[in-house]
């Protein structure tokens, strides 16, 4: 129950290890930790355990040489002789000598000992500072029935493991030390740049929609992803402005169409034509919604996965014939300058319903006598559309303003249309990758599509 309460009750103490076990970038961190101080562990274990077996091999292959070339000496005497010289007491690592007769009686050598078997083994011995002490021996049997034994005291092997694992227990700790450090510091930089997405969104959705992720200097996978939720953010904003800005011109250039409609509607009891007036109101608003939601639907990005090779080439010539006589009998002329083989990767009914608004707008908005010109090039692995002519051309004020949905020029007010036009132009160019560029022909006026051209 104590235990309960303290963690209901977010105390000092509670809180910071909520916070912690909450923490990805602590739990990132410590697992780092955790594996670093474990590959450090692993490795001193092997460390350790390959220098305790060399230096135990190569402690076995003095005693066996030292204790073979003894053996070989025939001569009594000067055996006893040689043992009595090398077993005076010497450094820790110097041999120790015992000779014994064919009955087990040690009859020379310093080492106090029972007679051990033939070859490599651990014996016990009297040491005189210690007592009882364990020592590596290798003993030989003489071809006249002595048994010479050399040893080395195991306390070298000791002294040298114990030194090993003090040096490693000091690395060992400094390197958890700065390993806690390091994870620390990698703890505290993810919360720091997962904070300021996290306080990017939180911003967001309390209204400031204009609030961004900081993007740094190094360009790393945080800034990098930093960019993509801030592009994702910007289109976002440019889709709720382009919602906002329908909603309103929708209310505001639906109103006389309506109005009109209404009108028709009232009419339908004293005016024999009135319902047919009323059918063609209701195909206009018809023709308007359905242009609203195509614009919609190529900006949404819904038919980008139907792109295929298209010859704009071709798509442009065909598109222009088919225009040609509505052109000429409008009063205009229309010249086509395409260039062959240019093909982009896009939807060929999105590109000609583009040219066709493109030249319909010209032959619409354009005094009779105008040339209208139908032009193709490619530039630079670009393909340049372009739709120009002689007219009046565009004021400079309204041409930033022309491929907005329902902008309307002042010269354009008492044509036919709803100003939606010249909106999927720019909605199908920028589907395609391209850009869509409003500019003085001098005389006229030209509306140029940049298309980035199909890999061959």
């Amino acid at each position: 129950m104590i235990l309960s309460r303290r963690c209901v009750v977010p105390d000092i103490g509670c809180a910071p290890m909520i916070r912690l076990k909450s923490s990805a970038a602590y739990r990132i961190a410590f697992t780092c930790f955790a594996a670093v101080a474990l590959a450090m562990l692993l490795l001193g274990a092997a460390v350790y355990f390959a220098a305790d077996a060399e230096f135990r091999r190569q402690r076995d292959h003095a005693i066996t040489e030292e204790a073979t070339a003894l053996a070989r000496e025939p001569d009594r005497r000067e055996l006893n002789a040689e043992i009595a010289a090398r077993g005076r007491p010497g450094a820790p690592d110097a041999f120790l000598y015992a000779l014994f007769d064919r009955d087990g009686k040690r009859i020379a050598g310093a080492l106090h000992t029972t007679r051990p078997a033939p070859g490599l083994d651990t014996i016990i011995f009297d040491d005189p500072v210690e007592g009882q002490d364990p020592a590596r021996a290798y003993t030989v049997v003489r071809p006249d029935g002595q048994t010479l034994v050399v040893a080395q005291d195991s306390e070298v092997i000791e002294t040298v493991d114990a030194t090993i694992l003090a040096l490693f227990a000091g690395a060992f700790v400094v390197v958890l030390i700065g390993a806690l450090i390091g994870a620390l510091l990698l703890a505290n930089y993810l919360r720091r740049r997962l904070g300021l997405i996290g306080e990017t969104a939180q911003a967001i959705v309390a209204g400031d929609l204009h609030r961004r992720i900081p993007i740094g200097v190094a360009g790393d996978e945080f800034d990098q992803a930093g960019a993509a939720i801030n592009a994702m953010l910007d289109r976002i904003a440019h889709l709720m402005d382009n919602l906002r800005q329908v909603s309103s011109d929708i209310a505001h250039d639906l109103r006389t169409p309506l109005l009109r409609l209404r009108n028709q509607l009232e009419r339908l009891e004293t005016d024999p034509g009135a319902a047919a007036k009323a059918l063609d109101q209701g195909e206009a608003l018809l023709a308007l919604f359905g242009s609203i939601l195509r614009i919609a639907e190529v900006e949404g990005g819904a038919l980008a996965a139907g792109f295929v090779p298209v010859d704009l080439s071709a798509l442009a010539e065909d598109v222009g014939d088919s225009y040609h006589p509505a052109i000429i009998d409008s009063g205009r002329s229309l010249d086509c300058d395409v260039a062959p083989a240019i093909a982009v990767q896009g939807n060929p009914e999105l590109l000609a319903q583009a040219i066709g608004n493109l030249l319909d707008n010209a032959r619409v908005h354009t005094p009779h006598g105008t040339t209208i010109r139908l032009s193709l090039a490619a530039v630079d692995g670009i393909a340049r559309l372009s739709v120009s002519d002689n007219g009046p051309g565009v004021p400079a004020a309204d041409r930033t303003r022309i491929l907005q949905r329902f902008v309307r020029g002042e010269a354009s007010r008492t044509t036919p249309g709803a100003g939606l036009g010249l909106s999927l132009v720019a909605a199908v160019s920028a589907a395609h990758g391209g850009a869509t560029l409003v500019s003085d022909d001098n005389p006229g006026f030209r509306i140029t599509l940049s298309l980035p051209m199909a890999v061959q």
